[in-house]
């Protein structure tokens, strides 16, 4: 069952702080996060899933200390600074510009930078509770910037030290897994070892498998799965038992599952089409046919319909609801990888906006 962001409270037990991030992200939330362990009592906003740098969360002292202690001002200039602060009783971000000390954009740089760096000690804990408040926000002078989340997600998850937070989230070596292509996979700024792990991730079965073939090290490796497990690339299929399903969870119906992308693609069709007109078709159909050989012999009859949608076999997809668990799973991560490409396509087509317009919808078309 889908949790609501109102409903969205809980310990870090269950849920680990990035896979909290990828939530909140996720659904684009705007609000407070609480986060409480033993004593310590901290608060993130959010704005349409981004992360806010508040000016309160921000210690001026300690980012001026960073900056001495990088090189970046000698210990001269951060007196100077704190002097002309108190004198005109202003902060010292400001004192550092009004001085010319730093000029605005890499001082902007490295306050993103600090505030990000700050966050870092969350993705350990292990104990602790949080609680998501809806709608709260902060006004415009307490606000510094905004930081992608998913950047920030995949940045703590390289600085994570709690190697049994991360084993415990894994899937058993020795059971099937389940790797997906989410449609916003394009914009997760992967590094070269991640982007080379995931490829070897979609040529195994299992993690044991994984482990064998990966020639980045167990400890290193499993760090890398942790991330795909948080962003949804990862999971170990549900496992089946005689008892009835809950009467608010039903199983996914696969045939509502492939139809539900199907509607993805003919949103991207219709969204393209309304900003160029018949264009769109011949830009799909060249996308379609450069993905088509990566796909594998399930997708080497299909074609792109009218309205969008792809057709990948009519034989199958009469069948739809009574596929192979193999067959159903290479659909669905097929479907994702043409996703991938149709919204890359209208990036290059139409730009970045029109980009972060249609992905900002997409999550909200074909739902379940």
């Amino acid at each position: 069952m889908t949790v609501s962001l109102s409903q969205l409270e809980g310990s870090f037990l269950e849920t680990p702080f990035p896979r909290l991030l990828f939530r909140i992200w996720q659904k684009e939330g705007s609000g407070r996060l609480r986060l409480q362990k033993g004593e310590e009592d901290k608060t993130l906003y959010f704005d349409k899933g981004r992360i806010v740098i508040e000016k309160e969360a921000l210690s001026e002292k300690d980012f001026l200390s960073a900056l001495v202690k990088k090189r970046i001002l000698p210990i001269e200039k951060v007196r100077q600074c704190d002097r002309y602060a108190g004198a005109h009783t202003i902060s010292r971000i400001r004192a550092l510009s009004e001085l010319g000390l730093i000029s605005p954009l890499p001082l902007w740089n490295l306050m993103e930078s600090f505030f990000v760096r700050q966050l870092f000690s969350l993705f350990d804990w292990q104990e602790g509770r949080y609680a998501f408040e809806p709608g709260l926000s902060l006004a415009g002078g307490e606000r510094l910037g905004l930081i992608q989340t998913h950047d920030v997600l995949l940045q703590g998850i390289r600085q994570m030290k709690e190697t049994r937070l991360i084993e415990r989230c894994l899937p058993p070596e020795n059971e099937p897994i389940y790797v997906s292509t989410p449609y916003f996979l394009h914009l997760l700024n992967f590094e070269p070892h991640e982007r080379y792990a995931l490829d070897v991730l979609h040529h195994a079965t299992n993690l044991r498998v994984f482990y064998e073939r990966c020639e980045m090290g167990k400890k290193a490796g499993q760090k890398t799965l942790f991330a795909f497990v948080c962003l949804d690339i990862l999971a170990a299929p549900e496992k089946k038992t005689d008892a009835r399903p809950a009467a608010d969870a039903p199983a996914a119906d696969p045939e509502k599952v492939l139809n539900a992308l199907n509607e993805k693609c003919a949103y991207i069709h219709k969204y393209i089409t309304k900003q160029i007109g018949p264009l769109a078709r011949t830009i799909l159909g060249n996308c379609v046919e450069e993905v088509k050989p990566g796909l594998g012999p399930l997708f080497q009859k299909m074609r792109l319909l009218p309205d969008g949608r792809i057709e990948v076999d009519s034989a199958m997809s009469a069948t739809a609801g009574h596929l192979a668990e193999e067959i159903y799973k290479g659909l669905v991560k097929g479907y994702g990888e043409i996703l991938v490409a149709e919204v890359l396509a209208l990036k290059k087509s139409l730009g970045g906006a029109h980009e972060t317009a249609l992905v900002k919808n997409l999550e909200k078309v074909g739902c379940l």
